[in-house]
């Protein structure tokens, strides 16, 4: 049976969606592919969580877009920061090459 609720609520989710694509946009032009890569896997994880019902949708929206919001304003260094993979991985490689 399809959701007959409030058309506002409907707009206000249909916004936030656009606003979590437009954000992951911004991060690939930005040439953030950690930062826009890590928001996408955890978008399709909590889609996958919550996904099945409208509160679901709600929630999974509503955190994502706030996750999405938190990484833009605060990049992930998982993997390129100083203390990142990459970076500790260049560093035991040279330590090796040196002797």
């Amino acid at each position: 049976m399809p959701y007959k609720g409030n058309l506002i609520e409907l707009a206000i989710i249909g916004i936030l969606v656009a606003l979590n694509f437009i954000i992951i946009k911004i991060k690939f032009d930005r040439k953030r592919y950690e930062d826009g890569v890590f928001d996408v896997v955890l978008l399709l994880i909590i889609m996958a969580l919550f996904g099945g019902s409208y509160a679901g949708l709600v929630v999974g929206t509503v955190a994502s877009m706030f996750i999405s919001l938190f990484f833009l304003a605060n990049p992930p260094t998982f993997f390129s920061g100083p203390t990142g993979f990459f970076s500790e991985f260049k560093r035991r490689a040279a330590r090796k090459s040196n002797g």
